[in-house]
C-alpha cells in the first residue's frame, strides 16, 4: 500500500522532497563556513566581508523557504509525508553532517599550516593571511629545515631517527608487559587481585608534575641524565591505562576456552601465549599504536633530560627552530615534515585502532 502511495507521487513533489533532504545539510555546512571566515578580520581593501554577508543570508534564507514549502506539502499531501528521497534512504544526514562540520573545523589549521609550508618567506611572514599563494608554491622551506637544523647545532633527521627509538623500543616491550598484567588481571586468580588492581587504577589519578621533581632527582643519582635512560627503562613495565584498556577486552574472552586448553594440558604460558594473545591482537596492537603515538610526540621528557643536541628528539628539534627562526614557512615546513608520519601511521592503522576499541573479544558461535 505504501509502495503504491511512493510511486503515484508526482515527478515535481518527488523533486522538492529530494531538493530538500539534499540541500538542508549543505546549505547548514554553507552557514557554518560562514560564520567561522566572520571570526577572521577582512583584508585590507577588500570586501570579503560584505561577501560573506550576503552569502550567509541566501543560506539561511534558503533553509527557511525549504523548510517551510516542505512542512506545507507534508501537511497537505499525505503521499508526500510517507515518501522517503533517494538522499533520506542512502545517507544519514543526522551522523555525517556533524562529521562533515567537525572536519571543517579540524581541518581548517592543518590546511593553514600546509598552506604556510609551500609559501614564499615574503607571503608567509605578512601580516595579512591569504587562503591560497598569491605568489606560487615554495618548496624551498622543506629544503631549507634540514641546513638550518644543521647551522643550530640540531640534525632534523637524526633527531626524527632518536623519536622513532625512543618510542618503539619501551612500546614494544611495554606493551607485552601490559598484556601480561592484563591477563593476570582478569583470567588468573589469586589473593588480593582486585586490591592490587584498584591500586593500579588509582596511580592514574596522580598527575604526573607531581612526580616530576622526585622523579628527576632519582635519575640523576642514578647518572641517567643526559642519556634516554629516563625515556626508555620507564616504559618496560608497562602503564596502568594500556593494563585497565586490555584487561576489560581480556575479560570478554571466554573462560571456558582457558578452561579447555587447561584440561588439555595447557599452562599458564601456553594459554596466554596461544589462545589470549591471538584473541587479544586487535587491543594489543591498538595499544600499541597509540603508545607509540604518545611517545613519539612527547615533548617535556626529551627536553627535562636531554643536553646533547645529537641525543634531541623532533619535538625537541622543532621547539629550537620555532624560537630561532622568525620565518613562518620554515617552521611551518617543520611541523609538516614532523606531522607526516603520525599521518601515515593512522592512515594505515586506523581500522586497527577502531577495532582493537571495540570491547569485545570478537568471538563467534
Amino acid at each position: 500500500m505504501i509502495s503504491n502511495q511512493k510511486n503515484a507521487l508526482s515527478p515535481i513533489l518527488k523533486f522538492t522532497k529530494y531538493l530538500h533532504d539534499f540541500m538542508i545539510p549543505v546549505l547548514s555546512v554553507v552557514v557554518v563556513i560562514c560564520l567561522i571566515l566572520c571570526c577572521f578580520e577582512p583584508a585590507e581593501g577588500t570586501n570579503n566581508d560584505v561577501v560573506n554577508l550576503i552569502v550567509l543570508v541566501i543560506a539561511l534564507l534558503g533553509i527557511a523557504a525549504l523548510k517551510i514549502v516542505n512542512n506545507r506539502l507534508r501537511e497537505t499531501n499525505r503521499d508526500y509525508k510517507i515518501y522517503q528521497s533517494f538522499v533520506s534512504r542512502k545517507m544519514d544526514w543526522s551522523n555525517s553532517l556533524p562529521l562533515l562540520l567537525m572536519t571543517v573545523v579540524i581541518g581548517i589549521p592543518f590546511y593553514m599550516l600546509l598552506l604556510t609550508s609551500v609559501k614564499t618567506p615574503l607571503e608567509a611572514n605578512s601580516i595579512e593571511f591569504t587562503w591560497w599563494p598569491k605568489e606560487g608554491f615554495d618548496f624551498e622551506s622543506y629544503k631549507e629545515i634540514f641546513s638550518y637544523s644543521v647551522v643550530l647545532g640540531v640534525s632534523m633527521l637524526r633527531a626524527a631517527w632518536n623519536s622513532f627509538i625512543y618510542a618503539i623500543i619501551p612500546t614494544l616491550i611495554g606493551v607485552m608487559v601490559s598484556a601480561l598484567s592484563a591477563y593476570a588481571f582478569s583470567k588468573l586468580k589469586f589473593k588480593g587481585r582486585n586490591t592490587l588492581y584498584h591500586l593500579l587504577i588509582m596511580t592514574m589519578m596522580m598527575p604526573g608534575c607531581v612526580t616530576m621533581t622526585t622523579s628527576y632527582l632519582m635519575y640523576a643519582w642514578y647518572g641517567w641524565t643526559d642519556s634516554a635512560m629516563p625515556l626508555i627503562i620507564p616504559g618496560f613495565f608497562g602503564g596502568a591505562a594500556t593494563v585497565m584498556f586490555m584487561r576489560e577486552y581480556f575479560m570478554g574472552i571466554p573462560d571456558g576456552m582457558l578452561e579447555a586448553a587447561r584440561i588439555d594440558g595447557a599452562g599458564k604460558w601456553t594459554s596466554f601465549l596461544l589462545i589470549v594473545i591471538p584473541l587479544g591482537k586487535p587491543a594489543i596492537l591498538a595499544q600499541f599504536i597509540l603508545n607509540f603515538i604518545s611517545k613519539y610526540n612527547d615533548f617535556l621528557g626529551p627536553l627535562i633530560y636531554l643536553n646533547d643536541p645529537e641525543k634531541y628528539t623532533l619535538q625537541v628539534a622543532l621547539d629550537f627552530i620555532s624560537w630561532s627562526s622568525l620565518d613562518k614557512s620554515l617552521i611551518a615546513s617543520a611541523c609538516v615534515f614532523a606531522l607526516v608520519p603520525m599521518l601515515l601511521v593512522y592512515v594505515f592503522f586506523q581500522k586497527k585502532i577502531l577495532s582493537g576499541i571495540a570491547m569485545s573479544s570478537g568471538l563467534k558461535g
